[in-house]
């Protein structure tokens, strides 16, 4: 896989993860994902490891095993992104770095921002969205909210809206396109790139905050209806959700980081045909 590193030292390093890649190995999966593609890394510098036990939380509790045992099962996976989610994503190198940075994640030490295109325009610019997630009783796969559920809290704020897709450009790039497949396009009402931040880390959660609220992401095939379920993938390639910043606090110096990764340039063809 060619991945693109954002930022890199001994303790840590901070992709740009791609589109289309799933991040952690499982028996299910037959294709490379990024825990592989770390693996692989990790061999090749096994004999240079710095020295990590200094990293590693004074409040440490090895209720799931010691640091190494940790890295071992994680490989340095810290968090993870959707499949087709791409953007920002932080990996360890070591122990001591893995657990001090999955303590930040637990503590809530860390900002996602992340970058979405959604359906609609807010009445409401800025605002938070606090409701719980879970389970939905349909498909365990899908998640929805449930006074039951989880906390999940996603703050938004958009930053441009847009009328339209602009149809002159979408058939250049695709001039096979049906007049009755173009006419269809007038069922969208608008659209708005917002930025999001979570404040938990709850699975789908600004994929399902933004469809609760009418406002579904663009491209995402789950959560929304029948019509732009067919119509989204035409010029859309997968769901509009990139993880645009990570900010945390480097495990070793303790100084404060901010980590953007460049949007990718198939959600930026898709920015392209909007007017």
């Amino acid at each position: 896989m060619q991945i693109d590193i954002l930022y890199e030292d001994p303790d840590i390093l901070v992709i740009n993860k791609p589109p289309g890649v799933v991040v952690n190995r499982a028996a299910t999966i037959q294709v490379p994902t990024i825990q592989d593609w770390m693996i692989d890394r990790l061999a090749a510098e096994s004999g240079s490891q710095p020295e990590w036990a200094s990293l590693v939380p004074v409040d440490f509790a090895a209720t799931f095993g010691t640091p190494t045992d940790i890295f071992a099962e994680r490989q340095g996976i810290v968090h993870r992104l959707d499949k087709d989610t791409s953007g920002a994503m932080i990996l360890a190198k070591n122990p001591g770095a893995l657990v001090a940075l999955l303590s930040q994640f637990r503590l809530r030490q860390t900002t996602k921002k992340y970058l979405a295109l959604v359906h609609g325009k807010f009445v409401v610019p800025e605002a938070i969205i606090n409701l719980p997630l879970g389970r939905a009783s349909f498909d365990r796969k899908v998640f929805a909210v449930k006074a039951a559920g989880r906390e999940a809290v996603t703050k938004y704020k958009v930053v441009q809206t847009f009328q339209e897709v602009n149809l002159i450009a979408l058939t250049a790039l695709q001039p096979d396109l049906s007049h009755q497949t173009l006419r269809r396009f007038s069922i969208y009402q608008g659209f708005s790139l917002v930025e999001c931040w979570p404040k938990t880390g709850r699975t789908h959660q600004i994929r399902v905050h933004l469809a609760h609220t009418q406002h579904p992401l663009v491209g995402d095939t789950t959560y929304i209806g029948k019509k732009r379920k067919t119509l989204d993938p035409i010029w859309c390639p997968r769901q509009f959700l990139h993880a645009q910043s990570l900010s945390f606090s480097h495990p070793r110096t303790k100084e404060a980081m901010v980590v953007t990764a460049p949007l990718t340039s198939d959600l930026q063809s898709v920015l392209d045909l909007l007017s």
